[in-house]
């Protein structure tokens, strides 16, 4: 393993690499002791430092703390430094993918870790050399990172995530939280629908071939709908598929359709973790004799009874704050960024990501993961 950096501090020793085994044994039981989120999971995590970072010209930073003298780390914090025109960012394991980040290690490991003093600094040491570090879309449900950066500013992210909860069945979730105007159009939509054209089937797809041929239909129909999607670029479809592929194994991801007959009409693609559901990825025929189904509407529907039938608690529409979640009886769930900056640079760079104005949109042109 190529260790970049190793540092002792009161009796903990920090270790800096650039590759990790994220399928180990080793980091399964540390995240499954953690307050992490699907977006941490082994799968997710080595596919996306084997599938993305390569293709991306990020660099791969991973921070593991440990205890002095165990073996077995505590503490890790996946992390990837990008520079863009001169400025080195350093972020989450992220790069446009994951819509909460989090840190890995047991609560009382992660108190431990931030009360020893003088600790929280020889951590940005040894992430060095950055202008900001940007520890973006924090769940309130998460440990707080700004107790492991020195001199760390907390402020709101820009979006929300949205949650409902789906503790009994499909239809009490529909009376309990959807209003009766959406409740009858979606009715009225799915009979619609299968008087004019015959019953639409849905279910959840289990086989490799099949999960390809879906992915590859949604790729399609998604160019049609966005004027730019992750999808278009082939490292970010590979990452998706490869996860969709291999998480169905285990039942951690699910692709979910609608056909009439043999034609796939609707896909709902999302992982699953400790109860929840997070809801990632969407496509649907949107061609003319079809926008008025509300086919994209009429998925999420069934694939909410299907997650319920499941014993699925909690339905997450995860980060963005598109109306139709409310529609479907979401609650808003505030999210965090964590910032440090290092010099004028960085300063500036957290200036510009803060502002609201055509300063910001310019950024996010010239720098598109920097969102």
């Amino acid at each position: 393993m190529d260790h970049q950096n190793i540092s002792v501090h009161s009796g903990y020793r920090i270790e800096v690499c650039k590759e990790y085994d994220f399928l180990s044994n080793e980091y399964s039981g540390l995240f499954e002791s953690a307050a992490a989120t699907a977006f941490q999971s082994p799968l997710w995590l080595h596919e996306f430092y084997k599938t993305l970072v390569p293709g991306s010209g990020a660099e791969p930073i991973i921070m593991k703390i440990y205890r002095e003298g165990q073996e077995q780390p505590e503490v890790i914090l996946p992390l990837v430094r990008e520079t863009y025109f001169g400025i080195q960012i350093i972020q989450p394991a992220d790069l446009g993918v994951a819509d909460y980040n989090a840190v890995i290690g047991s609560p009382k490991s992660l108190e431990d870790v931030c009360a020893v003093p003088g600790l929280a600094s020889k951590i940005l040491t040894a992430m060095k050399p950055y202008h900001i570090l940007l520890f973006r879309k924090q769940p309130p449900s998460t440990f707080d990172a700004s107790k492991l950066f020195s001199k760390a500013r907390k402020t709101p992210n820009i979006s929300s995530s949205y949650e409902v909860e789906i503790e009994q069945t499909h239809e009490h979730w529909l009376k309990t939280h959807v209003s009766k105007n959406m409740r009858k159009g979606l009715r009225r939509k799915l009979s619609g629908f299968q008087k004019d054209h015959g019953p639409l089937e849905y279910s959840e797809l289990s086989n490799q071939a099949d999960i390809e041929n879906a992915f590859e239909i949604m790729r399609d129909l998604r160019a049609g709908r966005y004027e730019t999607d992750l999808f278009s670029r082939p490292e970010y479809f590979t990452f998706y598929r490869n996860l969709a592929v291999k998480g169905a194994q285990t039942g951690m991801t699910s692709t979910f359709v609608g056909k009439l007959e043999n034609r796939i009409m609707s896909i709902d693609f999302g992982v699953r973790h400790k109860g929840r559901f997070l809801f990632l990825l969407a496509a649907f025929v949107d061609d003319e004799d079809m926008k008025r189904y509300s086919l994209g509407l009429l998925g999420l529907n069934e694939k909410i009874r299907h997650e319920a039938d499941l014993g699925t608690t909690i339905f997450d529409f995860t980060i963005g704050d598109e109306p139709y979640k409310l529609s479907f009886g979401a609650e808003q769930i505030p999210l965090t960024n964590v910032t440090v900056t290092a010099g004028p640079i960085g300063q500036l760079a957290f200036t510009a990501y803060q502002s609201r104005g055509p300063f910001r949109r310019t950024l996010k042109k010239l720098m598109p993961k920097f969102s």
